[in-house]
C-alpha cells in the first residue's frame, strides 16, 4: 500500500543559524523525520539548493517512517530523531 505524506517543515533557532526538521506526517499512522539540515547564518542560496535537491533524493530513495518509525506528535518524533543521532554520534 502506498502511504501519504505530508511535508511539514518545523524550524528551531540555533546559535548562528537555525535548525530545519523534515517532518512528515504519515497520514493516518503518526508523525516521522526524513532529515535535519543546518542553515547557518550566512548560508548561502547554493547550500540551501543542495539541501533542498538531498531532501527530495532522499524521499524517492526510501519511505521515510521506515528509516525512524513513527511517533504519536511531532514533538515526540523531533525528540526520537535528536535523541538517535545523539547516541549514534557518542558511539
Amino acid at each position: 500500500m502506498a502511504h501519504l505524506y505530508r511535508y511539514i517543515p518545523i524550524w528551531r533557532r540555533v546559535q548562528n543559524g537555525a535548525v530545519l526538521y523534515r517532518v512528515f506526517e504519515v497520514v493516518g499512522i503518526g508523525f516521522t523525520l526524513q532529515s535535519k539540515d543546518f542553515f547557518p547564518a550566512q548560508a548561502s542560496v547554493g547550500e540551501q539548493a543542495l539541501l533542498e535537491t538531498q531532501f527530495l533524493e532522499l524521499l524517492i530513495e526510501q519511505d521515510p517512517h521506515q528509516r525512524f518509525g513513527t511517533s504519536a506528535t511531532i514533538e515526540a518524533a523531533v525528540s526520537a530523531f535528536d535523541r538517535y543521532f545523539e547516541s549514534a554520534a557518542g558511539t
